[in-house]
């Protein structure tokens, strides 16, 4: 006598399941070597923290900056990204150049920034922006952010190994 078995609901979303992990650790390797690339031909990601380029470059921006940029090629109006202190980037508009530096001011801000940017703190010419991308930069670079996306990674690894040992000893099953 045969008898007809209901496939479990763990057999039923094994293969969208098994996809979309799959497809969520490509995204994350392809991320990651894409940021290494980025690094390795002289381009930086900063996330912009104060509205002082509002409106053209909100709070929670992400900047892409090229280190490349030579600082003598920066003319008025390039938006640029230099070093403040050990651990601080601000990225400002080019206002002028002089002997002593290039100028600079945020969009938003009503005077000048008073201290010129030299060669020395100089990071680079910043070529594109994308609004509130930062935010989710930021939060990623928490302590919260970075257990949730450990476990997030942990819960698609147990569950590509999952569905695939599943899979495989119901393939054995079967041709038993």
């Amino acid at each position: 006598m045969h008898t007809i078995t209901q496939p479990s609901f763990f057999s039923k979303i094994k293969k969208p399941l098994n996809a979309v992990s799959e497809t969520l650790i490509w995204l994350c390797i392809i991320l990651c070597v894409s940021l290494i690339a980025l690094k390795m031909f002289g381009v930086r990601l900063y996330v912009v923290s104060t509205g002082s380029m509002s409106p053209t470059i909100p709070a929670g921006s992400i900047c892409v900056v090229d280190t490349n940029t030579p600082f003598e090629s920066i003319l008025p109006g390039d938006v640029i990204s230099f070093s403040v202190g050990a651990d601080q980037a601000v990225t400002h508009r080019a206002v002028k150049a002089d002997s002593g530096g290039i100028i600079t001011k945020g969009d938003a801000n009503n005077t000048e920034d008073a201290a010129a940017v030299t060669k020395d703190n100089y990071i680079g010419k910043t070529v594109l922006w994308v609004k509130n991308i930062g935010f989710i930069i930021k939060a990623m670079q928490s302590v919260y952010g970075k257990i949730i996306i450990g476990a997030v990674f942990l819960i698609l690894l147990i569950s590509f190994q999952t569905t695939n040992t599943t899979g495989s000893e119901q393939e054995t099953a079967e041709n038993a």
